[in-house]
């Protein structure tokens, strides 16, 4: 299955860091795609040298980076294994991308979107109680951005992303921003599907942002729900699974 993700290799002076970016990419989705799993045999560096036509180094490092996300585990008695699914770290944008390439997405949007309900409508009633001028000034300058996107018929997805950080920004609650990446994915399996979306609702991000402005914490909780419900609802009939 290819990740949708991806993007295309590009050989020159960034061929290395290329070569070793596409060594961790294709060790992950066969990690998260279940094809290495916890009970297998992880593959010998040498074999692993071969397959990809990279020196011992870069798998080296692939390998340290693929532990960093939670993916293996590397020991000197026991040697390199995948590690089950409860060790990922799934707010890792890789490896959430690595999942949606692996997972069909319309069960991929469900699971984010269910993660994204609990978590945006408190950050907006925080926001509405603890924004900043310049956190307003940051929404509203997104916002902005937004509209004008949509006016030009230009793909919105930066302006949108921006939007829903300047929320979790302006929660003032630092744990929040580690939401971020979370929401970035679900935006952008938004905008793939269906860029009409972006303009449809427009006016429900403007109430978000009025009621953030007001100080109205509730409102903004109602409003922000309201709007992941709607989005939510309006991407099943525009997602498909391949």
């Amino acid at each position: 299955m290819n990740n949708r993700f991806s993007s295309p290799l590009h050989f020159g002076p960034t061929r290395k860091r290329n070569l070793f970016a596409q060594v961790v990419e294709e060790l992950g989705i066969r990690i998260v795609r279940g094809d290495l799993g916890p009970d297998d045999a992880f593959p010998k560096e040498a074999d692993l040298e071969r397959e990809y036509g990279v020196s011992r180094s870069v798998i080296r490092e692939a390998v340290k980076t693929l532990a960093a996300k939670g993916l293996l585990e590397s020991k000197t008695r026991t040697g390199i294994r995948a590690l089950p699914p409860v060790r990922w770290n799934l707010l890792d944008s890789e490896v959430l991308s690595w999942r949606y390439s692996a997972m069909q997405p319309v069960q991929f949007f469900a699971e984010l979107f269910e993660i994204r309900e609990m978590i945006e409508p408190e950050a907006a009633a925080l926001a509405a109680i603890r924004a900043t001028p310049a956190d307003i000034e940051e929404i509203d300058t997104a916002f902005r951005a937004m509209v004008e996107a949509s006016q030009a018929d230009t793909p919105g997805i930066e302006a949108d992303l921006r939007f829903h950080r300047g929320i979790l920004a302006a929660g003032r609650n630092p744990l929040l921003l580690q939401m971020g990446n979370l929401i970035s994915v679900g935006l952008l399996i938004s905008h793939r599907f269906s860029r009409e979306s972006f303009a449809i609702f427009l006016p429900m991000h403007r109430k978000v942002m009025e009621e953030i402005k007001a100080g109205a914490s509730d409102r903004a909780r109602e409003a922000m729900h309201r709007l992941l419900i709607d989005t939510r609802d309006y991407m099943k009939d525009h997602i498909h699974n391949d």
